[in-house]
């Protein structure tokens, strides 16, 4: 007996048979933590896994009490919210992984090869156009390791 062309009730019951699987795929990988492969970078926010991993919650308390009022008070009034001088906005870990038109901010675990790190050091002339801030004080010691710290440590933010 000569097989018959499907029609397209057969193709469409099919096609929606397979969006089902990959539904009940997306829904129940995530709870067994199965990945599918190598964890990127920019994959889910680490402010995610604080709330099981006590690491990843005091990190998150660190960025919220040493970093995040250093970001406030200095560098998101010019790369935070609709204000992206230079194509950056820091308002995200995303976006600070995307960086601006300089390029990637941060490289997780590297500060020492991250532009953000790079922008705050006290050694740049102050008519360096990379200078941050570029104009007032520049960040104090302290708060240029808390950064420093923060990146080393994963970058770890609210959102």
């Amino acid at each position: 007996m000569p097989l018959s062309r499907p029609t397209t009730v057969h193709v469409l019951r099919h096609f929606g048979l397979a969006l089902a699987h990959l539904a009940v795929a997306a829904a129940v990988l995530p709870l067994s933590g199965c990945s599918g492969g190598a964890a990127s970078p920019t994959a889910a926010s680490p402010a995610a896994a604080a709330s099981t991993n006590p690491q990843q919650a005091a990190r998150l308390q660190f960025y919220r009490r040493e970093v995040l009022p250093t970001l406030q008070a200095n560098c998101l009034r010019c790369h935070g919210g609709m204000n992206r001088r230079g194509g950056f906005n820091m308002s995200t870990r995303a976006n600070l992984l995307q960086g601006g038109k300089d390029g990637p901010a941060v490289i997780i675990g590297r500060p020492e090869d991250s532009l953000l790190l790079h922008v705050l050091d006290p050694k740049l002339a102050a008519d360096d156009p990379m200078r941050m801030p570029p104009k007032g004080d520049r960040l104090s010691a302290a708060q240029v390791a808390a950064i420093r710290k923060w990146v080393a440590d994963g970058l770890v933010m609210d959102r």
